[in-house]
């Protein structure tokens, strides 16, 4: 009689498996982005206040640290992106101090724009659906409203795909 009950343990072991991995992908996944998400930070510099809403054409904004090896790691792609024909402006959002990511910014020979996220960047990046605050975090936005977002590091592979979520915002040339 041990067959019935092994069979019956191992179906046992297989559901408990499946809801697990069900439920972890449920807590992993983000909340709705919502369409009126915005919002306005001083540049790294200090010198002028950015509002996503405001910015012309299609945005990539990306929440970054000085810390996170996959944030930085991503910086050339992102780069790219920018300098590329595709129209994508890229605009980077540190949680860091003014000096730090300058730092980090000059080692990685990146010239995008940053925005200073203060105390208000794990709210901010919430309120966008990373309710974790996991970095990198990137939200993208087309006629001012969001459209897309992706938590963690972007690659050839799902920085076009993450672009393409998004109407009427042309894919990076390659």
């Amino acid at each position: 009689m041990p067959f019935p009950f092994t069979r019956a343990l191992m179906r046992l072991l297989f559901t408990a498996l499946a809801l697990s991995a069900a439920l972890t992908a449920r807590a992993q996944a983000l909340e709705p982005l919502p369409d009126d998400w915005d919002f306005t930070l001083p540049s790294l510099d200090g010198g002028r206040f950015i509002t996503a809403s405001q910015e012309p054409g299609p945005l990539l904004i990306n929440f970054w640290s000085v810390d996170c090896a996959p944030c930085l790691a991503e910086m050339p792609l992102l780069q790219q992106l920018a300098d590329g024909p595709s129209g994508w402006r890229v605009l980077l959002v540190t949680a860091d101090t003014p000096a730090a990511a300058a730092r980090a910014m000059q080692r990685v020979g990146s010239t995008l724009p940053v925005a200073r996220g203060g105390k208000g960047l794990t709210a901010l990046m919430r309120a966008a659906g990373n309710t974790r605050g996991a970095l990198p975090f990137t939200v993208l936005m087309t006629n001012g409203r969001p459209c897309a977002r992706h938590a963690g590091q972007l690659d050839q592979q799902t920085l076009p795909a993450l672009l393409a979520q998004c109407p009427h915002a042309a894919a990076p040339q390659r």
